[in-house]
């Protein structure tokens, strides 16, 4: 990537739920196993209120669900694209510059 990135990490949702509407960012990578809630949850807040390009990330399963069932769920409530956590150095660079 040959351009400069405002990156602003959160820890605590909330924080995240809040700053979105005030930063509007250009793209939000979130994972899907997150304390306090899921990214699931994140991922139908931001549809609520953004056509944000969203990536989500995982590399756990809940119960019988593997990664990758996990991760189709998270196109089906919005996210536009997916990573799972073993590719993600290999092809976030790439995906990013193709988004932004």
């Amino acid at each position: 990537m040959n351009f400069p990135l405002n990156i602003r990490r959160f820890h605590i949702v909330e924080d995240a739920k809040n700053n979105i509407v005030s930063f509007q960012p250009d793209l939000i990578i979130t994972d899907i196993e997150m304390p306090n809630i899921n990214g699931y949850e994140l991922i139908e807040f931001i549809r609520k209120i953004s056509n944000i390009p969203i990536i989500a990330v995982s590399g756990s399963s809940f119960g019988d669900n593997n990664t990758e069932t996990v991760l189709h769920v998270a196109s089906l409530v919005g996210a536009n694209f997916t990573l799972t956590k073993n590719n993600i150095q290999n092809k976030l660079p790439e995906l990013v510059t193709s988004i932004l």
